[in-house]
Order: structure tokens, then C-alpha cells, then sequence
């Protein structure tokens, strides 16, 4: 479990804004379960859910799959980015 403040950190160049409506809908979507604790002011904690568990799973197989392929990307799109002037 994570505390907000935790998170920010950890996700660099999140606005305070967008990190509670990213939590909100991940939340809704059963992805992360928030727990809050009758401190003062109130203590919260994010968990990510064992369905969110299965997504980062595949997530971290397209997150290496995008390590091993980034020079062909790169290469394809300096292809298309110098052929873009040209007709069909």
C-alpha cells in the first residue's frame, strides 16, 4: 500500500489534480482499492487489486517487448517522417 504523497513522488511530474482522478478511475475500474483511516487529517492508502496484478503483468510484456523494438520504431518512423513530402 501507498500514501498519495508516495505516489506523487513516485510518478514524477504529476499534477496533485490528474493523480486523484487517475486514482478515482483506476479505482472504479477495480484496478487499485483505496483505504481510508480516521486520522486527522485523514490517512489514505492505495493498494493495487489482484486484478490490476494480472494487468501489470501483461503490461510489463509490452513494456519489454517496447525495449527490445525501439530502434526498428525509430527507424520506421524516420522512414515515414522523410517520405511524409512525397505522393503516392
Amino acid at each position: 500500500p501507498l500514501r498519495f504523497n508516495q505516489i506523487r513522488r513516485i510518478v514524477e511530474g504529476i499534477s496533485q489534480k490528474m493523480l486523484s482522478q487517475t486514482l478515482k478511475q483506476l479505482e472504479r475500474d477495480g484496478l487499485v482499492s483505496r483505504r481510508a483511516f480516521a486520522t486527522v487529517p485523514v490517512t489514505v492508502e492505495y493498494s493495487v487489486t489482484p486484478l490490476g496484478h494480472s494487468l501489470a503483468e501483461k503490461m510489463a510484456a509490452v513494456s519489454l517487448w517496447a525495449q527490445d523494438n525501439i530502434d526498428s520504431v525509430l527507424s520506421a518512423q524516420a522512414k515515414y517522417d522523410a517520405g511524409v513530402g512525397e505522393t503516392a
